[in-house]
């Protein structure tokens, strides 16, 4: 059985895309955690 070569790209595309949008949230959380942490000190 073997897999089409561009679904298998657009397989990875989607992952990539994926793992991008994942990182943007865990910055944006650790960002916002940041904020909140050093006002709360404040």
């Amino acid at each position: 059985m073997s897999l089409n070569p561009v679904a298998l790209n657009v397989v990875d595309a989607g992952a990539i895309r994926a793992v991008v949008v994942r990182g943007q949230q865990v910055a944006a959380a650790g960002y916002y955690f940041g904020y909140w942490f050093s006002r709360r000190r404040a």
